[in-house]
């Protein structure tokens, strides 16, 4: 299974420690590959260092994530593509899902759950689903 994770997702598991750890044991396990871009890693480092979600983020998950989760991701290089949403980040997001063949892109933003964008990615065979979904999934 390979996913990428919006920035907003990234963020809330890094707040929620429980869902948290599912996450990381399964993903030391192998049972998913973490696809990204250098473009929404920096989207990732940019928004992780904003001080108001620094303080809400123990720092030893945040000292986690850049010394070794950083390290696991599977890099995609990604193409200039046409804008597709009104946040030119969010485009980066598609690009990085379509890109890096993704199964699921873990995602609760509302403008990337419109039905064009849904029709892009069912094209490319991704389906939208949320962390607590993949956590959920991976439980089972």
């Amino acid at each position: 299974m390979r996913i990428t994770l919006d920035t907003n997702q990234l963020v809330r598991s890094l707040m929620r420690p429980p869902q948290l750890a599912t996450f990381i044991m399964a993903w030391e396990a192998k049972r998913f590959d973490v696809v990204c871009s250098q473009e929404l890693l920096d989207e990732y480092e940019r928004v992780l260092d904003y001080p108001e979600i620094a303080r809400l983020i123990y720092p030893e998950l945040l000292r986690t994530f850049h010394s070794h989760l950083i390290q696991d991701v599977n890099l995609v290089k990604i193409p200039y593509i046409s804008p597709l949403c009104r946040d030119p980040d969010d485009d980066i997001v598609i690009a990085t899902a379509v890109f890096g063949e993704v199964d699921f892109l873990l995602t609760e933003d509302n403008d990337l759950r419109t039905p064009e964008i849904i029709d892009v990615l069912q094209q490319a065979g991704i389906q939208l689903i949320s962390f607590n979904e993949l956590v959920l999934l991976l439980d089972q």
